[in-house]
């Protein structure tokens, strides 16, 4: 006995839906770098191992905007001007009692503050080590107007800088039981990016990447830095594709930036897609020619982000020294 038309059609458009919630975002051609090139004026400070590990970056004004790399404990404040990168002040994150460096991977700006994430994950190259010292989260206030700290910037001590050591520990754990506490090449939890806006903390998992998908950790941002506030951790799901993570993360208007790239040595070209964490709409996937295809793609700096015109972008990578800054413009 054949089935009423209206019941034939039913599996099939339910099919229909989960396959398209389950997809990967849509490719689109390949985004050429723009001229003229960057430069730096000078190379970032104190050594090859940071300037070789930058990992992330953000500005409050084109005048003040801070870099981080995942082996020291310090950041780099630097301005830009037109194509040109000035470093500038280096701060103390951690002192130098500390057993270990926050392993920062990301960065980020909001209503005077300066953010900066460590990974809180298992080192990758040494998994047997717990790593306690990347569970850190830290906030540097500035002025609004100008971006820059009222407290005297030091390379020697830690200055004006708020640490939040454990807080997230407990909402990873809770979102991500599977992974948490694992090395990454176990498909364990890491952080690698992290944005701001609107009262909400956004942060960006390399790793884990289970059946194609990944995952932001969304919390109240004041929420992170007082322990007695609710965090209010809401675990957001995004199809990015088998063993694609996310790589940086920025705030822009109606949502984020995402540079996705492969969670551990895939051969996957970065990309940059948006993503609307209100409906969890993502957009197009553009992927990124890069001059050095051994170079990884980890930090995703907003230049512009002008109604109606595509996204100005500055990527930098990890591996060349000084991050080898490359300007994109991603179709909105």
């Amino acid at each position: 006995m054949s089935l009423p038309a209206r019941t034939r059609i039913r599996p099939f458009l339910a099919l229909a839906i989960i396959a398209l919630a389950t997809a990967s975002p849509a490719s689109a051609d390949m985004l050429e770098p723009q001229s003229p090139a960057w430069q730096l004026s000078e190379p970032f400070k104190k050594s090859t191992d940071a300037r070789t590990n930058l990992s992330g970056a953000a500005c409050a004004t084109p005048k003040s905007c801070l870099i981080v790399n995942d082996e020291k404990k310090y950041a780099q404040f630097f301005k830009i001007e037109g194509t040109t990168i000035d470093p500038g002040k280096v701060i103390r994150l951690l002192g130098d009692q500390a057993s270990g460096d926050p392993d920062a991977e990301g960065a980020a700006y909001d209503d005077g503050y300066f953010y900066v994430i460590g990974s809180h994950g298992r080192k990758r190259h040494d998994p047997n080590d717990s790593n306690p010292t990347s569970y850190h989260v830290f906030r540097i206030p500035v002025d609004k107007t100008t971006g820059k700290p009222a407290f005297p910037i030091s390379d020697d001590e830690v200055i004006g800088v708020e640490a939040s050591v454990t807080r997230l520990r407990g909402a990873i754990k809770d979102a991500l039981p599977a992974a948490y506490d694992k090395p990454l090449g176990d498909n364990g939890a890491n952080i690698e990016g992290i944005a701001v806006a609107d009262g909400q903390m956004y942060l960006g998992f390399r790793g884990p990447s289970d059946d194609g998908k990944a995952y932001i950790l969304a919390v109240d941002a004041k929420a992170v830095f007082a322990e007695s506030t609710p965090l209010n951790a809401e675990l957001k799901t995004l199809p990015l594709g088998t063993t694609v993570g996310i790589r940086d993360i920025a705030a822009v208007s109606g949502g984020l930036l995402l540079l996705t790239g492969p969670v551990n040595e895939q051969q996957i070209t970065p990309a940059i897609v948006f993503y609307d964490p209100k409906t969890g709409t993502l957009g197009t996937s553009h992927p990124l020619k890069v001059a050095d295809t051994t170079a990884k793609a980890e930090t995703l700096l907003v230049l512009s982000d002008a109604a109606g015109q595509p996204w100005r972008v500055l990527v930098m990578f990890d591996g060349p020294e000084n991050g080898a800054p490359a300007e994109y413009r991603v179709p909105r």
